[in-house]
């Protein structure tokens, strides 16, 4: 799939309401979801997201660990929503628009009145003031390290929020990243950050109806914002594991799904493209982490050799299937994205080459050399792209052990950097600079031991630092570009992490019960049931199949 040219910068970005806009999402409205369509008319979607053999009763939206899907989105909305397969369209959402002052320092926003909680209670700017001074107040909430000094409601449907540094960039961070959660309830929890928000009130869509460790379920709240929708009443999120999901693909029990099936035509298509459909476009890079706290590792020329012998194709055409492509060194998405990379590097790509590699290595004592790559058992994909990794290098005299481990164990030891090497996708943004500031901006480089929201590796370097804050600075493009251009030289010269190939948006849904998904003609939003809040923006478009 081709990734669409990134042109306008988020700074200065033109709000394109016709294309994304659903059903009453202009208007105030408060009340006008209620019920009307009947259940044989409208069927529960039975949705998987993410293996896992037992859920836990966690819809705290800034949790990174055990967090249940659709918490963002569904529940819990954002300001804005970006539309990462078209950049540069945004669409208002909890909020109607922005002002920058204070050369950037500050924004304001205007909210959409009329709004409620699930739970009956009028949404108003002291909630998202409230939403913004937690983050600033808990910092390990704060997962998108935004430099907060202050936020106030001025009016019920106005709020500033200031920040230390420019912050022009960042407004996707900040009003398409940050989920709204109520005041009046989180103001009674004496620690946000270890609160699992059990009977979660949002104004999203979607309110929890039941819980297991085994199945959840989220029905339509009869109060949202935007009349008529949604149109689908049900929800229901069972625990799969990978093997199980096969089966439940192949017997038609899953009805949206984001996983990958290493053979998609036999066990999912099944002779009948024209209902089971899938989509899979590139949502970011994957990329070879290596833990950059391990002295050895910390070494350019190992990560170097590493790369060197990597054989980048074989991954793709046997690990991934040919869904995918390589990426190129920088990780910017190509083609599309062109004007943010060097244009020294633009035709550059990868070449293995084991004699150089291992010329690279003779200064290091061989012992060192000797490491475990850590991936999450259910991504199949993954695993397989870790025994090729390991294959290759051997040759070069590294020893790679190979360990598969539950999705949940995963995430907690790469966040917390008890790890040698993983393998772990950075999702895309607006521009290619949201992934680069997610891969390498020091601020989210946190000690081992402690949960970081990106930069696993912990890259720390300043010239990368000072060409963050430069695009984060400025409103011009040109600028912008340059400054992503330096954060991908640093990619090609420094090596901080090993990009490997694009992460597909790995989506297969079924039109028997529902149409209005999105699609290569149609790219209104990513078509993963995992990515947030793309996947409430795909349920607010479903309708009943031959309404």
């Amino acid at each position: 799939m081709r990734r669409r040219e990134m042109r306008r910068p988020v700074g200065r970005v033109a709000v394109v309401l016709a294309a994304l806009v659903l059903a009453g999402c202009s208007g105030g409205g408060g009340g006008g979801g209620g019920g009307g369509t009947a259940e044989a008319d409208a069927p529960p979607l039975v949705i998987h997201a993410v293996d896992a053999g037992t859920f836990q009763e966690d819809f705290n939206p800034y949790h990174l660990e055990g967090v249940n899907f659709g918490t963002s989105g569904m529940i819990h909305e954002t300001l804005m929503y970006f539309n990462k397969l078209k950049p540069g369209e945004i669409t208002p959402w909890l909020a109607l628009d922005h002002k920058w002052s204070n050369k950037g320092k500050s924004v304001t926003f205007t909210l959409r009145q009329n709004v409620k909680w699930s739970d009956g209670q009028p949404f108003t700017a002291d909630d998202v003031a409230f939403t913004f001074q937690m983050l600033k107040k808990y910092p390990q909430l704060n997962r998108n390290a935004l430099e907060i000094e202050e936020a106030e409601a001025l009016a019920p449907d106005k709020v500033r929020v200031d920040f230390g540094n420019t912050s022009y960039a960042k407004l996707f961070n900040i009003a398409g990243n940050s989920p709204i959660v109520p005041k009046h309830v989180w103001e009674k929890e004496k620690d946000p950050s270890t609160f699992t928000n059990p009977k979660p009130v949002g104004t999203g869509p979607y309110t929890l109806s039941k819980f297991s460790a085994q199945l959840y379920e989220l029905v339509k709240n009869p109060s949202y914002w935007q009349p008529g929708k949604p149109e689908v009443p049900v929800l229901r999120f069972p625990a799969y594991t990978a093997n199980a999901l096969q089966t439940a693909l192949q017997q038609g029990e899953v009805d949206w799904a984001g996983a990958f099936v290493p053979d998609i035509e036999k066990i999912y298509v099944q002779g009948k493209p024209e209902q089971n459909k899938f989509f899979f476009p590139p949502e970011g890079v994957v990329t070879l982490l290596p833990n950059l706290t391990n002295p050895v590792l910390a070494k350019p020329e190992v990560r170097a050799a590493m790369s060197l012998a990597i054989d980048r194709d074989k991954i793709v055409r046997v690990a991934e299937r040919g869904y995918t492509k390589v990426a190129h060194p920088t990780g910017v998405p190509m083609p599309g994205g062109e004007a943010y990379i060097p244009p020294e590097y633009r035709a550059l790509s990868y070449k293995m080459d084991i004699e150089k590699a291992k010329e690279l290595l003779k200064g290091v004592d061989p012992a060192q050399l000797k490491f475990t790559l850590l991936v999450p058992s259910p991504f199949t994909d993954w695993v397989n792209a870790a025994q090729l990794i390991r294959e290759d290098l051997a040759k070069i005299g590294i020893t790679v052990e190979t360990r598969g481990v539950a999705f949940q164990d995963w995430v907690s030891k790469v966040g917390k950097g008890n790890y040698d090497l993983s393998i772990r996708a950075t999702a895309a943004g607006p521009t290619p600079y949201f992934q680069m500031r997610s891969m390498l901006f020091g601020g989210l480089a946190e000690p081992v031991g402690e949960a970081a929201t990106g930069n696993y590796q912990r890259w720390k370097d300043a010239e990368t630092d000072k060409l963050i804050d430069a695009y984060a600075a400025t409103e011009d493009e040109t600028e912008q570009q340059e400054a992503t251009q330096g954060l991908g030289k640093i990619m090609v010269e420094k090596m901080p992490t090993l990009p490997l190939f694009y992460s597909p948006s790995w989506a297969q849904y079924r039109t028997n019960k529902y149409v209005g998904w999105p699609s290569e003609q149609d790219p209104y939003a990513m078509p993963s049931p995992y990515t947030s809040p793309d996947a409430a923006v795909v349920l607010l478009h479903l309708k009943p199949a031959g309404k």
